[in-house]
């Protein structure tokens, strides 16, 4: 079973570009060397301003590790610039998965 990290936040007017090529060039990266990485996704709304990160991890200890390891957190952090609003995260398990 994976289990998944959910990252959602309102932008502020007109930062969605720079907040996707901070994701691809920063976070990315970072997220790609963490034990238990499987993927994520960074979805944005460009016209509501809003973007959703999710992640997902091949075990909830791997994802746990990564949030309290620091670094994750800290290239998340660079995103904060572009937030109009407090960010939300909630956790799931990935109950079905189809390709």
């Amino acid at each position: 079973m994976l289990y998944a990290r959910i990252f959602q936040v309102d932008l502020q007017p007109g930062t969605t570009p720079q907040a996707v090529e901070l994701f691809r060039n920063a976070i990315a990266p970072v997220l790609k060397v963490q034990p238990g990485y499987v993927t994520s996704r960074f979805l944005t709304n460009t016209a509501a301003n809003r973007c959703l990160a999710v992640m997902y991890w091949d075990n909830e200890e791997h994802r746990k590790e990564a949030e309290t390891n620091g670094e994750v957190q800290e290239v998340f952090d660079h995103l904060a610039p572009y937030f109009a609003g407090q960010p939300s995260i909630d956790y799931y398990e990935v109950a079905v998965q189809t390709f």
